[in-house]
C-alpha cells in the first residue's frame, strides 16, 4: 500500500483511513476523521472532526474546518467565521438532500 499525504488522503474517495495532521504552531500530531469535501467561493474546504470526538460520538459540534491547499499540499485551518458558518450550511444542505 503506498503512503497517502493527508490532501490525498482527503481527495480519495474511496479513503476511510484516519487523517493525521501536524499542528504548525507546537508539531504535534493530531487524529483526524474527515466529515466531508465542501466546494464554497471557488475554494476546497474539508470538515475534519478530532478522532477522540469521532470515537465518542461527539460530532455534532465537534467539526473543524480547513480550507485544502492543493498546490501548498497544505490544510489552514478556518478562523473565519462566515467561512464556518457558510461551509457547515451547505454540510447540512447536502446531507439533508441525501449527499452524504
Amino acid at each position: 500500500m503506498r503512503y497517502k499525504n493527508a490532501i490525498e488522503q482527503l481527495l480519495d474517495e474511496a479513503n476511510d483511513e484516519t487523517v493525521y495532521l501536524k499542528s504548525d504552531i507546537d508539531g504535534a500530531i493530531q487524529a483526524f476523521e474527515q466529515m466531508a469535501l465542501i466546494a464554497y467561493d471557488k475554494k476546497l474546504y474539508a470538515i475534519l472532526v478530532r478522532k477522540e470526538d469521532y470515537d465518542l460520538g461527539n460530532i455534532e459540534n465537534a467539526g473543524l474546518v480547513f480550507e485544502v491547499d492543493e498546490k501548498r499540499q497544505k490544510l489552514d485551518e478556518v478562523t473565519d467565521d462566515n467561512i464556518i458558518f457558510e461551509v457547515f450550511d451547505l454540510y447540512d444542505k447536502m446531507f439533508e438532500e441525501g449527499g452524504y
